[in-house]
């Protein structure tokens, strides 16, 4: 019988690594792309300015290009919210700690949900991207990681009791 309130170790959880890999890069998106778009910073010669100049050019994303107001509140959220809470994630899944569980949910719905606008807007607003398989390659892992992470943290106790 196992001691309460023990994570199993992640040497055990070898899959959870996949999620520390996943949000620490999100982490890094959500600071280095999107809160330089929400900050109107992608104008002028800075590296992160010409690297998201650069993926709106090879996806040929004119909405993202176009930096509209409703996109800016977007990767706001995403830059100053989502960006500290993957590194939160990142903690508690390398430590085990099960009390991240309900805002890990709330995350799954609140992602999902921006992510359906997003897309929608992305199609409406458009023009749709040009190069869709690009567009997706780099955003459809923010649509298809949130569900992982709602059935990783299905469990009442994801990481063990």
């Amino acid at each position: 019988m196992g001691q309460i309130g023990i994570a199993t170790p992640l040497s055990d959880r070898r899959r959870d690594i996949f999620f520390i890999v996943v949000f620490s890069f999100f982490a890094f998106s959500s600071f280095f792309s999107d809160a330089w778009h929400a900050l109107d910073l992608l104008q002028g010669d800075a590296f992160w300015a010409r690297a998201n100049r650069w993926y709106a050019e090879i996806a040929d994303d004119a909405y993202f290009a176009a930096e509209h107001d409703y996109l800016r509140v977007g990767t706001a959220i995403s830059a100053f919210i989502y960006g500290p809470f993957y590194l939160l994630l990142v903690y508690a899944f390398a430590k085990g700690k099960n009390w991240i569980r309900p805002m890990a949910l709330v995350y799954v719905g609140a992602m999902l949900h921006g992510m359906i606008e997003y897309i929608t807007w992305e199609y409406w607003l458009g023009p749709a991207p040009g190069e869709a398989l690009i567009f997706w390659a780099f955003n459809g892992p923010y649509a298809i990681v949130p569900i992982l992470l709602g059935v990783r943290m299905w469990s009442p106790n994801p990481f063990g009791s």
